[in-house]
């Protein structure tokens, strides 16, 4: 008879422990299972918050454009004189420009602004110019075309150099005053626009620019009846490569 109890408690304490690790067992895998949900449906939720913020994305109001890039275009120069003959020679000439622009957008297709800038040609331009942009469309990688009109402004006064190297006229000039007075620009560009966030898009573009100047050398000293000032004015034309960064 005692044998017959043992047995049983035996077998009964068996079955305890087999519940109690089966139980275990489910309460790990319901577990397991829960976090599996939950980090599905974060996911989710994450994903429709993001598609619902894109779709959502400001199609009115300010906007400021940044932009840094560089122009590439021939330019000639004066080497040397033989007699009263200079020697005209062409390089390649690659020019730094940064570029900011504060604009309204009207829709997800048309807006417009002002900016400003500097670069540099053979001297130091600083730009002021309108800028009008047209986008394809808004949701999503785009096309876009772009044109900035205006003037830029070169030195603002007259700068005295004791020795003086420039590209038109007598290449070397002592104890006199240079002005570069600048000129208008023009500035047609296309490119394609990524959406980097509901506030932010990345701009891709290649522009041709177009660059007016006026420089003046006039010596200190009075050279009438042989010389009395130099003067340049040029056109430049330059293909242009720009990155930007439009905030919204």
């Amino acid at each position: 008879m005692k044998k017959f109890l043992i047995i049983i408690l035996l077998a009964l304490l068996t079955l305890d422990a087999f519940s109690q690790t089966v139980t275990d067992e489910l309460d790990r895998i319901i577990h397991s299972l829960s976090e599996i949900l939950h980090d599905a449906t974060s996911q989710i939720t994450t994903e429709e918050i993001n598609i619902k913020n894109f779709e959502n994305r400001k199609k009115r109001g300010y906007f400021n454009t940044t932009q840094i890039g560089f122009m590439m275009g021939n330019r000639q120069i004066i080497d040397q004189f033989w007699g009263w003959n200079p020697i005209t020679l062409t390089e390649m000439k690659i020019s730094p420009t940064v570029t900011m622009t504060h604009g309204y957008m009207f829709n997800e297709h048309l807006a417009a602004g002002v900016g400003m800038g500097f670069e540099v040609f053979n001297h130091r331009f600083f730009p002021v110019f309108a800028d009008v942009r047209f986008t394809l469309w808004d949701n999503k990688v785009s096309p876009f075309f772009a044109i900035k009109a205006g003037y830029s402004f070169g030195n603002f006064k007259e700068k005295h150099y004791e020795a003086l190297h420039i590209d038109f006229g007598p290449i070397n000039i002592h104890d006199a005053y240079f002005r570069n007075y600048g000129g208008f620009m023009l500035n047609p560009e296309m490119g394609i626009k990524i959406p980097l966030s509901g506030k932010a898009d990345l701009l891709f573009s290649v522009a041709y620019r177009y660059q007016k100047t006026k420089m003046r050398v006039t010596p200190k000293r009075d050279l009438t009846p042989f010389f009395n000032e130099w003067e340049q004015n040029a056109s430049l034309n330059r293909l242009a490569i720009g990155l930007a960064i439009m905030f919204r």
